[in-house]
């Protein structure tokens, strides 16, 4: 048995499809299926079922399974003892970052990171939290920092901070407002939100839609820096984690309002695979980032 069979096997048993076992682990699908037959064809046991809609595990690749998860650890172990040992950190790890903490403490990271590990080779993938779990699931990030929701029973999840959601608007020096404001006032205002498809209007809605509140912005815009120019530079408002908002507060170029009765808060988790522990390199990017935002929101 070669380990490529159980990184496949894994794969096809995670996603139940040849097409995204492949994407997952960047292989063409005939590939991916040769590996599987021969583990069949070896050991005299069928592993899955196929069908129409993808494939179905047997009982015999449902306890197989427990086994390969067990020994993909075991390899991520040694392979962090012989990186240890070596006193280098090295190697290449890509990471998902939805905007609002890449917006508010990635460069505050990078500049950390890389002068402390200058060997290691590091992708940051900036997106939504729906398209990051779909990266993550098909193998092309090793960790996402995403909105704990949506995410399915294979995957480790590990808080990192909870913030607030919060009325963002542009600052008038001559203005004071109070700190909170009602959630009942928020229809009050020209908003721009995300649209549905985002986790963060998804929670906005369905927190809000329990006190009978509905909001029916007037623009939707999937992207954060156009939203925040927007409404600095006029009487549009916006719904945004204090995080991703905290220093052009501090700099009084936005003004924020924490949402009260109900107030929304958002649990941002780091998420990756169940049957692969996080490397050292890993590890270390995230010690840096949650020091950043707990600098940042303090």
């Amino acid at each position: 048995m070669q380990l490529r069979q159980i990184e496949c096997f894994v794969a096809l048993y995670d996603e139940r499809s040849i097409t995204k076992a492949a994407r997952r682990l960047n292989v063409v699908q005939p590939a991916l299926s040769m590996q599987i037959s021969r583990l069949e064809r070896t050991f005299k046991t069928k592993l899955f079922e196929r069908t129409s809609r993808g494939v179905v595990p047997t009982d015999t690749a449902r306890t197989f399974y427990g086994y390969c998860q067990k020994i993909l650890g075991d390899v991520d172990e040694a392979q962090r003892y012989l990186r240890d040992a070596s006193g280098t950190i090295s190697g290449n790890l890509t990471v998902g970052l939805m905007p609002s903490v890449a917006n508010s403490v990635l460069a505050d990271v990078l500049a950390e990171y890389k002068a402390a590990y200058p060997d290691v080779r590091l992708v940051i993938v900036e997106a939504y939290s729906g398209s990051l779990l779909d990266q993550l699931y098909s193998g092309n990030l090793d960790l996402a920092v995403v909105n704990h929701s949506g995410i399915v029973g294979h995957t480790a999840i590990v808080p990192l901070f909870r913030d607030y959601l919060v009325l963002v608007t542009r600052y008038k020096a001559a203005k004071r407002v109070p700190a909170d404001i009602q959630s009942n006032r928020l229809q009050d205002y020209k908003l721009v939100l995300p649209s549905q498809r985002q986790g963060m209007r998804l929670l906005v809605d369905s927190i809000l839609a329990s006190s009978g509140i509905t909001l029916m912005p007037e623009i939707e815009i999937d992207s954060l820096g156009p939203t925040l120019e927007l409404v600095r530079q006029s009487d549009w408002a916006t719904i945004l984690p204090v995080v991703a908002v905290k220093r052009a507060v501090d700099q009084k170029l936005l003004r924020s309002q924490r949402i009260v009765e109900p107030h929304i808060p958002r649990d941002v988790v780091v998420a990756s695979p169940k049957t692969r522990a996080p490397s050292l390199p890993a590890e270390l990017f995230l010690k840096i980032l949650k020091t950043k935002i707990n600098e940042l929101l303090r």
